[in-house]
């Protein structure tokens, strides 16, 4: 006989343990249910969410039981995030449930519950969860500070400047001021273009995450970081088939690259690390949680954005250099391009 642990989260889906047990030894001790509860702040955003659900043990194959939204989702809930500054209550939001879309797979999607509420919220508050279900039989709760002062420094915000990305041997670099209370850092850059084909437009994007960075010092400080720029084009060239005969490529303006800077607290970096995959040959790792009466996550993240449209002699590169010429891409003195340039 099996039993199965089912965890639904708003992150990431995991099937737990599995446990084995003869006909005379009963290994599970009576029905209990324990919530799941994941809230990542980000005050970037207009609006936040809560994700709720439960864990459960059951005899039944785990296929079966995670066809029923009944043995997903509670049937009371209440989600309310209290800010504190300076150790007083301020203010409270009410979240209201949403009903969201979820692709047919493993779980039922005939019922898919998030809570989200609009929050303007401040750099100097503390914010608490709360998560009251069916009447006070789980009151889940959690705390985080947010993230504050992050900035994208270089390139430049100034949006005549371009940037360029032309020289195979180096490197191009970007800097960003790592704030309050963030612990890890990851860009991701999104290279945007079109293609004109038979009069239609179509537009694509390449997104390029780079490697994580963590904050080793206190204080607000600029950090780098750099990408090879020969890495650039053999990006475009693995991620951009040849053209059809007759089509037109050109890099948008002046959304031609997108620096994306993401920031995680310290419990959302620990969150991660320990449910990344493992690369080793030990498989187990220990679970996280930083909620009382349930598990999951309570954490801030902050996104920044910085759109740069690319100089003419990174177009000329891309229209005509080695890694890219059979792409397609038009002169960099195109009708298109001239009302981004000057000169």
């Amino acid at each position: 006989m099996k039993r199965f642990i089912i965890i639904l989260s708003l992150i990431s889906l995991f099937s737990l343990f599995i446990f084995s047990c003869s006909t005379d030894v009963n290994v599970n001790g009576e029905w209990d249910d324990i919530p799941i509860v994941y809230c990542v702040l980000d005050q970037s955003t207009e609006y936040q969410y809560v994700k709720v659900n439960k864990s459960f043990l059951g005899n039944m194959p785990a296929s079966e039981m995670a066809q029923h939204s009944d043995s997903l989702f509670y049937k009371k809930v209440d989600v309310y995030i209290h800010e504190y500054v300076n150790t007083y209550k301020t203010r409270t939001w009410t979240f209201e449930p949403v009903e969201i879309d979820k692709e047919e797979g493993y779980f039922a999607n005939d019922k898919n519950i998030v809570w989200c509420q609009k929050m303007d919220m401040r750099d100097d508050a503390v914010y608490k969860l709360e998560v009251n279900i069916n009447d006070g039989e789980h009151i889940v709760t959690g705390e985080t500070e947010l993230i504050s002062g992050i900035a994208i420094t270089m390139p430049s915000g100034v949006e005549a400047l371009p940037v360029e990305i032309r020289h195979y041997a180096g490197n191009s670099e970007y800097k960003y001021y790592n704030g309050e209370n963030g612990k890890v850092f990851q860009m991701c850059l999104t290279f945007n273009y079109f293609e004109v084909y038979n009069d239609d437009t179509t537009y694509y994007s390449i997104p390029w995450v780079q490697a994580k960075s963590y904050k080793t010092t206190e204080g607000n400080s600029e950090v780098s970081g750099y990408f090879s720029v020969a890495a650039f084009y053999n990006l475009l060239q693995s991620n951009i088939p040849a053209p059809r005969e007759g089509a037109k490529r050109y890099v948008k303006m002046p959304e031609s690259l997108v620096y994306n800077l993401v920031v995680g607290d310290e419990n959302y970096m620990i969150y991660m690390d320990i449910t990344e995959p493992s690369s080793g040959l030990a498989q187990d790792k220990p679970a996280f949680t930083n909620l009382n009466d349930g598990f999951g996550l309570m954490a801030s993240r902050y996104n920044v954005y910085r759109a740069k449209k690319l100089d003419r002699y990174t177009l000329d590169s891309i229209h005509r250099g080695i890694y890219t010429k059979h792409l397609g891409f038009v002169s960099p003195y195109d009708d298109y391009y001239k009302p981004y340039f000057i000169y």
